[in-house]
């Protein structure tokens, strides 16, 4: 989740457990909320690093209890063997809930890491969500004023937005019975079918059959009421990709069941004879950060080629795709620059290495 949410779920939780200062354990909320997003500082200078490390160790189940020892040893030392317990029980309670949220995301949380690199991720909530972040915000505030009332509203707020996370994952079950029914054929075949949750509606997601050189997407709005299963046409498209142009999500906003549009999309050919090591390196990085990547557009350079890989997995109408790889390769193969970030329409390769 965003950063605004894990501080309000810190700031909410604080309030909830007791502690010898509620303004102090206010405090020791938020710094424990924002403890795991530490690993972003790593890599602020290297969009690469970043994508390797982010929601690795300080995310997982064994940082868990070192971090909340951590700040309780620190408490301890600064304020007496009082803050021991109250803030080890804190910290438990609220880096379990940013592990729990993050999970709860498409982005892949290393839960195992050191051991295991494997991303684990329950698909059920969009990275921001404004109503989840309102509950937890509203809880937060009104245990800050009131230390009577105001606690017993923060516990509402707080179930209540564990019925929302819950509600998502209801229309998640929902939205990948329909993926499996709509991509039958590639599911069978051995496609890779998911549903990923889009912003500002937990009834809005992303359908996806993946499968190497082709993946099939589509954009659905799920009704209130319990899923029946598809019953009118489905239409497929295919995206083009000009060799100057970016690629583009769909354009297609999100429509009911009986009305799907399916984005055909198959990976642009290569023509190189080989990657030289560094920019294999690179593009290993990005394929074990990316979930659906996919070769979306191979555009001629004056010394080469630039080769850009989208992961469909950010797939939002209207929104330009965030990490996408650009390769700048020379005609053999050789590495010019490599960089991560949003696509921008030009003409000729910048000079240099990433």
């Amino acid at each position: 989740m965003d950063p605004v949410t894990h501080v309000a779920s810190g700031l909410l939780l604080s309030q909830l457990i007791s502690a010898p200062s509620r303004g102090w354990a206010a405090l020791a909320g938020v710094i424990l909320a924002v403890l795991p997003d530490s690993d972003f500082f790593w890599g602020m200078n290297d969009s690469f690093a970043h994508i390797r490390y982010h929601r690795a160790f300080t995310h997982s189940l064994l940082a868990v209890p070192l971090w909340s020892l951590l700040v309780a040893g620190i408490g301890r030392l600064l304020g007496g063997p009082r803050w021991f317990y109250p803030l080890l029980f804190l910290g438990l309670a609220v880096l379990t809930t940013h592990l729990v949220l993050d999970l709860a995301t498409s982005y892949g949380t290393q839960i195992f890491s050191p051991f295991s690199r494997r991303k684990f991720t329950l698909d059920w909530i969009f990275i921001i969500d404004p109503y989840f972040t309102f509950l937890l915000l509203a809880g937060a505030l009104t245990a800050l004023i009131s230390p009577h009332w105001g606690r017993r509203v923060g516990a509402v707020c707080l179930a209540g937005a564990a019925f929302y996370l819950l509600l998502c994952g209801f229309y998640h079950h929902q939205a990948l019975s329909l993926a499996r029914q709509v991509f039958q054929k590639e599911a069978q075949e051995g496609a890779t079918v998911a549903a990923l949750p889009q912003p500002l509606s937990c009834r809005r997601w992303q359908l996806i059959a993946a499968r190497p050189g082709e993946i099939k997407q589509a954009l659905v709005q799920l009704p209130y009421e319990a899923w029946s299963g598809v019953q009118g046409e489905i239409k497929e498209v295919r995206p083009t990709v000009a060799a100057a142009s970016c690629p583009r999500p769909p354009a297609e906003d999100y429509r009911p069941p009986a009305s799907l549009i399916v984005q055909d999309w198959r990976a642009a050919s290569a023509a190189i004879p080989a990657y030289s090591n560094e920019a294999r390196h690179l593009l290993d990085i990005y394929l074990d950060f990316a979930r659906f990547p996919l070769l979306a557009r191979v555009a001629p350079q004056k010394d080469g080629f630039l080769l850009e890989w989208v992961d469909l997995r950010f797939s939002v109408p209207g929104r330009a795709f965030p990490f996408v790889l650009q390769l700048y390769l020379d005609r053999d193969g050789g590495l010019l620059q490599g960089k991560i970030g949003r696509c921008v329409d030009n003409k000729d390769a910048p000079r240099g290495k990433s």
